[in-house]
């Protein structure tokens, strides 16, 4: 009787360590049994998606440390002088403070952002839609509805939607303080947080919100500060 005891002993040991090793393999089973493929292949979209936008954020912020906006004094000179809300027409008419006459330059060739000639330009003039004096922030470029519109330099897209007086609208950072606004679209093409290429397609021409016709609103801003795009489109 004492030697059958000592055999059983070792024997119960052994099948309680099955018992718990056959416990924990079924529990792993049932957990991977969860996770489906298109579960794995939604993560891994996650995480390609996550990866390639911040490799595209990368690039641009290279793209940033070329791309500059200097005011310039008439002999074309650097200045820190920038005239905003402090200039007047030749109505005697003052600007809006978050507006300027100064000249300027841009380190990049701008991307003509629409084909046509100039409608409208930059400054004070009786408005068409209200019949009122007040200040155009941009300029107008004539265009056919449909043509394309062009992201003027390289950049995000720091909003793209609609509103009641521009219409369909595109409005891109190029880093620096530079930024673009593009108005009265028909289409837009790009969303909020796209990164574009200068010369890029970003909305077609059209007549949306306050508008008499098909054209394009364009606006430089830097800093902040609404300015002449003639400075840099012919």
């Amino acid at each position: 009787m004492h030697n059958v005891k000592k055999i059983k002993f070792p024997l119960l040991k052994i099948l309680a360590v099955q018992a718990v090793v056959v416990a924990v393999l079924m529990g792993v089973l049932y957990a991977v049994k969860r996770i489906s493929p298109t579960d794995y292949a939604t993560v891994a979209k996650q995480y390609v998606d996550v990866a390639e936008n911040e490799q595209a954020q990368e690039s641009v912020k290279k793209a940033w440390s070329k791309i500059k906006a200097f005011f310039v004094d008439e002999n074309n000179k650097p200045t820190t002088e920038n005239a905003g809300g402090k200039d007047e027409d030749v109505d005697g008419n003052r600007y809006p403070d978050n507006c300027t006459a100064s000249k300027y330059v841009i380190s990049e060739d701008i991307c003509r952002p629409a084909a046509g000639e100039i409608s409208s330009p930059f400054g004070y003039r009786i408005n068409p839609v209200s019949g009122k004096l007040s200040f155009h922030t941009g300029l107008d470029i004539a265009a056919r509805s449909g043509d394309a519109v062009k992201a003027a330099y390289y950049g995000i897209v720091e909003s793209a939607g609609e509103d009641d007086v521009y219409g369909k609208f595109v409005k891109i950072n190029h880093g620096n303080g530079i930024e673009t606004f593009y108005a009265h679209c028909s289409k837009l093409y790009v969303e909020t947080g796209d990164k574009v290429d200068g010369g890029e397609t970003i909305a077609a021409v059209g007549s949306t919100g306050w508008s008499t016709g098909p054209h394009l609103h364009f606006s430089i801003i830097i800093g902040g500060i609404y300015c002449n795009p003639a400075f840099v489109i012919e």
